[in-house]
């Protein structure tokens, strides 16, 4: 039988991240931002488990990012792999993760089996974040959230990839109407903070144009954003420039979907 790459999103939102990715035998997650009961369900759903990963990929060191690693290497040990200055942050507040990890630099690889994930930068308020170009003999998906805008290094990472998961972070409206104090609005909303739904959308022709045939929408906040308003303006960019959307009867240029904040969803490949 042919080995696929499969990847699912287990929770996306700003309070939890953590994406499972394989292809056959080999396996990891990017980010553990969620409870260790939390990720064992839903690799049981899935027909898997902790202990079966190659590894765990951290993007950076805040807590919707690695709230779940110190149990997870207190009961499985799994390696994993994240930049040294966030080693610093994850060891001190989780010590039982500390042996386990894996100093990882931007334009390394990692390579777990026939899974290969090359590390680029991203712009993001934290010591430092990634994002991944993940490739295998079945294809490739390009992961890239927190990211304050589109970089040199996001293109790299995203540009020509088959599958796209692509940060929508906020509606720029419902965040400056929002509850949150001005400074966490202007540091949302910086350079540095995350990418707005009308920034994603910018992109999202680009990387059809490109040869990506589907997109995620991904790490959407639950106060200033919202699933439809995510989608729409993905949706009205990419039909601006002639692009038309996969349907359930019909076909298209290019599937768009959006991950949900803690329900299993499988990235479309």
């Amino acid at each position: 039988m042919e080995k696929k790459l499969k990847a699912y999103t287990l929770f996306s939102s700003s309070r939890g991240n953590s994406t499972y990715i394989c292809y056959g035998k080999d396996s990891l997650l990017i980010d553990a931002g969620a409870s260790l009961r939390g990720i064992e369900t839903g690799l049981g759903i899935l027909g898997t488990s902790v202990s079966a990963l190659g590894g765990i990929l951290v993007s950076h060191e805040h807590s919707d990012h690695t709230k779940g690693l110190g149990a997870i290497s207190k009961k499985h040990g799994v390696p994993i792999y994240t930049d040294p200055q966030c080693m610093e942050v994850i060891a001190t507040a989780a010590p039982e993760a500390a042996a386990l990890l894996v100093p990882t630099l931007a334009g390394d690889r990692v390579v777990i089996g026939d899974i290969a994930v090359t590390v680029y930068p991203t712009p993001h308020d934290s010591v430092r974040s990634f994002c991944y170009r993940i490739e295998t003999p079945a294809g490739t998906l390009g992961y890239a959230t927190d990211i304050g805008h589109i970089s040199d290094s996001v293109e790299d990472a995203v540009f020509g990839c088959d599958s796209v998961l692509i940060e929508s972070n906020h509606d720029t409206a419902l965040l400056k109407a929002g509850p949150y104090p001005q400074f966490l609005k202007k540091r949302i909303s910086g350079s540095h903070g995350h990418l707005s739904n009308e920034a994603c959308a910018c992109l999202a022709p680009v990387l059809v144009r490109c040869g990506t045939r589907s997109i995620t929408l991904a790490h959407l906040s639950e106060t200033n954003n919202t699933p439809r308003l995510a989608a729409e303006e993905s949706e009205r960019r990419l039909k601006e420039y002639g692009i038309k959307l996969f349907g359930e009867s019909y076909a298209g240029d290019v599937r768009l979907q959006v991950a949900p904040v803690n329900r299993i969803m499988e990235i479309t490949l």
